[in-house]
């Protein structure tokens, strides 16, 4: 049996600790609400998700040696990922993402602490490229330094792997913008609105923008764009096609968290790139993958199978 990884991700590995609050948030303040613990990390949060939909999937990240990398390590080793690329640093705390919710379960406030991935360097990197040279997939997410980024980047492009980027944040997108000016092949691209502004250096970005922002990023080696735009669904743009499209989107009247329905929503492309869907298609499986995540307290729903996304999202409205 083949038991090389079909997709290999290298990124952020790191605990959640999330607080929602009870009541609307007053600032500066204490507020009643509840505190979760979970593992999390925009690349492990990935891994997990394909691990549950059946890929075969290896994460390559770096953990410090505190009792947050036995929690980060012992639910994505039980989701089935494989750890053999994890790097274990002494001295260094484990990556830590502290996140305030409102009592819809949207972001208000988020803090990465994530020193411990600059430990990931191009040489560590460079040890697994018998592993990265076999998948299908190289997914990289921005909490990589950037020499570590061009670095992949670099070597999948060696042996022509197609590479998924996650710029994580408007802040962490700058990595992905420095990577762009060397124009290597990116297959696909995942901003959300207000990182696709930063990443083609512009100050804002309305609808009727999206389309030429994306053509722009098309000629610097993006195949494929896909910008996440939340509740107003998402748009796809590739860089061969004639047309792009608008992904409509549905309510979840029971939203519990949005933490890591994005990083669903790219192993929901994901899986449904490798069964052959085409960037429409995997639009649309990948925001049911992130519907469904709406739902979980954990940062990846332990109950996501590829039967569940299809159910639900056969329910999405016709995309345009």
């Amino acid at each position: 049996m083949n038991t090389d990884a079909e997709v290999v991700v290298i990124g952020g590995i790191n605990v959640d600790i999330k607080s929602r609050v009870d009541a609307p948030l007053v600032m500066a303040t204490s507020n009643p609400g509840t505190t979760t613990v979970t593992a999390g990390g925009v690349g492990r949060n990935i891994a997990e998700s394909l691990a549950r939909l059946g890929v075969r999937t290896s994460l390559i990240s770096a953990v410090g040696d505190d009792a947050f990398a036995a929690v980060a390590i012992e639910r994505t080793a039980h989701a089935g990922v494989d750890l053999r690329g994890l790097l274990h640093v002494h001295g260094t705390p484990t990556g830590t993402y502290t996140a305030v919710l409102d009592t819809t379960g949207d972001l208000v406030v988020g803090v990465a602490s994530m020193r411990v991935m600059r430990s990931l360097t191009p040489a560590v990197i460079a040890t697994h490229e018998s592993l990265v040279r076999s998948a299908r997939w190289l997914v990289l997410d921005a909490n990589l330094e950037p020499e570590a980024l061009a670095s992949a980047l670099h070597l999948a492009a060696h042996h022509g792997v197609a590479v998924a980027i996650d710029p994580v944040s408007v802040q962490k997108s700058e990595r992905v913008r420095d990577a762009l000016h060397a124009s290597l092949p990116i297959a696909l691209l995942t901003p959300n609105r207000d990182e696709l502004a930063h990443l083609v250096e512009r100050d804002a970005m309305d609808d009727a923008d999206l389309d030429s922002a994306c053509r722009t990023l098309h000629a610097q080696g993006v195949h494929t764009v896909w910008v996440r735009l939340g509740a107003a669904g998402s748009f796809v743009s590739s860089a061969y096609a004639t047309e792009s499209h608008r992904v409509a989107t549905t309510a979840v009247p029971d939203v519990v968290d949005v933490t890591g329905a994005g990083d669903a929503a790219l192993a929901g492309w994901l899986w449904a790139s490798l069964a052959g869907y085409n960037a429409l298609a995997c639009a649309r499986f990948g925001t049911a993958a992130a519907l469904c995540t709406l739902r979980a307290r954990t940062s990846v729903d332990t109950h996501l199978s590829a039967t569940s996304i299809a159910a639900l999202e056969r329910t999405l409205p016709e995309s345009t």
